[in-house]
């Protein structure tokens, strides 16, 4: 003899398959088997910079604007977060160790950052003898699908 099903116990047969799925569902998540996606956009960290100055020497030899490389680290107020395809600052403080006014053209930043904007604009002269002349970069940072971490090359331009 044949067992014929009706449609109400189908219907509670498929009742107790969701209540199953549900209930593994919820177990999963709460053991962290299971996941559920962030809601916070992916971020980019800046963990470091490297400023790379293209500059002349003095008649002692040294860098117009000292040494030709600075590098900012933890101890300078990094790491910086930022969200995805956001803006941020960084500024630098020079001092014109020449005899001779000299010019800031330009300061560019490497792949996969963007300059935005600096203030005060460039070109600007720095005046010879001229301590602790700030300027502050604004930077684009990269798309990014997932957290990433990275070192923000920057290029200042001294010689035109």
């Amino acid at each position: 003899m044949k067992r014929r099903f009706t449609r109400t116990r189908i219907l509670e047969i498929l009742i107790g398959i969701a209540a199953g799925a549900v209930v593994i569902l919820l177990v999963g998540i709460g053991s962290g088997v299971l996941t559920l996606p962030s809601s916070s956009p992916p971020s980019v960290t800046v963990d470091a910079a490297q400023w790379n100055i293209l500059q002349g020497t003095t008649r002692g030899g040294f860098g117009w604007f000292g040494p030709s490389t600075i590098n900012i680290t933890d101890k300078d107020g990094l790491p910086i977060e930022v969200a995805s395809g956001g803006t941020f600052s960084l500024s630098l403080s020079l001092s014109n160790l020449d005899s001779s006014n000299h010019t800031l053209f330009s300061v560019e930043a490497s792949s996969p950052f963007r300059t935005v904007s600096t203030v005060p604009t460039l070109p600007r002269t720095v005046p010879s003898g001229e301590d602790d002349w700030s300027f502050t970069v604004t930077l684009a940072a990269p798309t990014v699908s997932t957290n990433t971490a990275f070192t923000v090359v920057l290029t200042v331009n001294a010689l035109g």
